[in-house]
C-alpha cells in the first residue's frame, strides 16, 4: 500500500513538472534573424586584409622585384559567402525584476584565414532590462564601436581603419536619464587582440590584471544623436626578459571619442573623431614601440603610438513603388602623431611606416522586400615613408589602390 501511495505521489510530482516544463516551453520565444550574403570583388592593388581578402585594411607599399616593376601593382579578385550570418534572441521570463533576453550569433568566417567557412562566434550576451538600467554581460561590440552611428558602407570593414571594429567579453552597464545615457563598462580581449612579442594575442592584457576600462555619456534623440567617451586600457607585452628575468613593466593607454548623428525620413548624416593610442586591437592604425633596454636585465619600457582618425558618411533613402534606391557616400582619414618617446626598439604596430591615409567610398543600392544589391567604388589613398625615433613618418610616397564591390543580400 505504501508502495502504491508513494508511486502515486512520484507519479503525480513528474506530471505536474512536466506540465510545468511544457507551459515554460509554450511561452518561450525565439525570434531568428539575420541574412544570406555574398560578395564579388576586384582589388587594382595587393592589399593588406583579413578573411581571404573580405576584410581590406589599406593598399600594400611599393615592393620591386629584381626588374624593378612594383610586385603590389598587380590586381586581384575574389568571390564569398562567408559572412553570410543569423542570430537568435531568447527571451522567457522575467530574472532579478528585469525583463531578461539572450543573444547569440554566428557567421561563418572563422577566427582566422586559417578557419575559413567554419562557424564563428560574433555574440553571445545576456541583457537584463530594469527600464532606466541595463546590464550586459558576455561578448558584444566594443563601446568604441558604438552600435546607434557607425558607417553604412557596404565592405565588411565597416569603415576601418578609420572606424573601430572590435567584438569583446564585458561587462556593460546602461543608465538612461530621458534622452541621455550613462555607459560604463570593463573589457577584456578575445579574437580581437593587442599585438605584441606574440603576435595578436589577448594574453597582453590578461598578464596585467587590468581590464579595459571605458565611460561615455550619450544624448539619443529622435533626430540627433551624439555622444562622447574616454576608454583606458593597460597591456603587459613581456613576463620575462631575454635576460629570462620577470618583467613588471606595463603599457597604458587611452583614447578619446566624439560622434554625432543627424537623420530624419530620408537623409542620414554621421561622423566621428577619435584621438587614440595603441589601437590595434580595434584594427585601427597603431600600437607601441620599445622606448628602452636594461642593459643588464634586457626589461623593456614601451611607449605608445599617437593617432588621429576621423570620418564622415552621407546617406540618402528614396522609396519608389516597392523599390528602395539608397545611394551613399564614406569618407575616412587618419595621421599619424608619432609615439610619446622616442623609440628604441621594434614596433608592435599597425602601418607603423604610414604617415597617414586617406579613403572615400561612394556606393549605391537598390532594395526590394528582404533582397539588397548594393555597389560600391572603395578608394583607398596612402602616405608611406621612414619611421623616426619619434614615430612620426618622413620622405614620404603615395600608395592608392581601388575595390570595386557588388554584394548581395538576402534578409531574414
Amino acid at each position: 500500500m505504501n508502495k502504491l501511495i508513494l508511486s502515486t505521489i512520484f507519479f503525480f510530482l513528474l506530471t505536474a513538472s512536466y506540465a510545468q516544463e511544457s507551459e515554460k516551453k509554450e511561452k518561450l520565444k525565439i525570434d531568428i534573424h539575420g541574412f544570406v550574403k555574398t560578395d564579388y570583388w576586384v582589388d587594382t592593388r595587393q592589399v593588406v586584409y583579413a578573411r581571404e581578402g573580405l576584410f581590406t585594411f589599406f593598399p600594400k607599399d611599393i615592393l620591386l622585384d629584381k626588374n624593378g616593376r612594383d610586385i603590389n601593382a598587380e590586381s586581384s579578385f575574389n568571390f564569398s559567402a562567408i559572412t553570410s550570418r543569423i542570430n537568435f534572441k531568447i527571451k522567457q521570463f522575467k530574472a532579478f525584476g528585469a525583463d531578461a533576453y539572450g543573444f547569440i550569433e554566428a557567421d561563418f568566417s572563422g577566427v582566422s584565414n586559417i578557419t575559413i567557412n567554419t562557424f564563428r562566434l560574433r555574440h553571445a550576451y545576456i541583457n537584463l532590462d530594469w527600464g532606466n538600467t541595463e546590464l550586459l554581460a558576455g561578448q558584444y561590440w566594443h563601446p568604441l564601436f558604438v552600435t546607434k552611428v557607425f558607417p553604412t558602407v557596404i565592405s565588411l570593414n565597416t569603415g576601418a581603419p578609420f572606424q573601430p571594429f572590435n567584438r569583446s567579453p564585458q561587462i556593460r552597464l546602461t543608465q538612461h536619464f530621458g534622452n541621455w545615457n550613462i555607459i560604463a563598462a570593463v573589457i577584456s580581449q578575445r579574437d580581437y587582440a593587442s599585438i605584441g612579442p606574440y603576435g595578436r594575442n589577448p594574453m597582453y592584457m590578461e598578464n596585467s590584471m587590468v581590464p579595459n576600462g571605458h565611460l561615455q555619456f550619450q544624448y539619443a534623440g529622435k533626430k540627433n544623436t551624439f555622444g562622447f567617451a574616454a576608454d583606458y586600457k593597460v597591456i603587459r607585452p613581456q613576463l620575462v626578459s631575454d635576460s629570462n628575468i620577470v618583467s613588471d613593466e606595463r603599457l597604458g593607454s587611452y583614447a578619446f571619442m566624439t560622434y554625432y548623428k543627424w537623420k530624419n525620413k530620408a537623409w542620414e548624416f554621421k561622423t566621428k573623431a577619435i584621438l587614440g593610442q595603441n589601437l590595434s586591437e580595434q584594427l585601427m592604425m597603431g600600437g607601441y614601440a620599445v622606448a628602452s633596454i636594461d642593459s643588464n636585465t634586457a626589461i623593456q619600457k614601451y611607449t605608445p603610438t599617437n593617432h588621429f582618425f576621423i570620418w564622415s558618411d552621407i546617406i540618402y533613402r528614396k522609396k519608389i513603388n516597392n523599390i528602395t534606391l539608397i545611394p551613399a557616400f564614406f569618407a575616412g582619414f587618419t595621421q599619424n602623431l608619432g609615439t610619446s618617446q622616442d623609440a628604441v626598439g621594434p614596433y608592435y604596430s599597425v602601418g607603423a611606416n604610414i604617415d597617414q591615409m586617406y579613403r572615400f567610398a561612394p556606393s549605391f543600392s537598390v532594395k526590394s522586400g528582404n533582397t539588397m544589391f548594393s555597389l560600391e567604388w572603395e578608394h583607398s589613398h596612402v602616405m608611406y615613408g621612414d619611421t623616426q625615433l619619434n614615430g612620426t613618418v618622413t620622405n614620404t610616397h603615395a600608395v592608392a589602390s581601388n575595390r570595386f564591390l557588388l554584394t548581395g543580400f538576402y534578409f531574414f
